[in-house]
């Protein structure tokens, strides 16, 4: 798990695959794809708070976007923070979730 301190700005990734469903009935992520709207990233605080709220990812290429547009507050509350990433087309798209951990800014 990927470690900031308060006052940094955190790069997040996400990567966006197909279903497949195999002759077995076995589920897995197969090629990188597109959705046909965009890719939206939202961040919560250990305890659960929204710290930033659903907003558009960049576009680096098919099925991988980023998100460095939040920077942790100098007062923020240490622990793991969660992010969620959702399509505006969901159907037998892969969007892993994920989470970082905010540590205390050594003087």
């Amino acid at each position: 798990m990927k470690q900031y301190k308060r006052g940094e700005t955190p790069k997040l990734y996400a990567n966006v695959k197909l279903e497949v469903i195999d002759d077995d009935g076995n589920l897995s992520d197969g090629a990188l794809v597109n959705p046909f709207g965009s890719i939206k990233i939202i961040i919560a605080d250990p305890k659960g708070a929204i710290v930033q709220v659903l907003t558009t990812m960049n576009h680096d290429a098919t099925g991988k976007y980023s998100y460095s547009g939040y920077t942790i507050a100098a007062d923020a509350m240490t622990g793991i923070y969660k992010y969620d990433v959702v399509a505006d087309d969901l159907s037998g798209k892969v969007i892993p979730s994920g989470c970082f951990e905010v540590l205390e800014e050594v003087a």
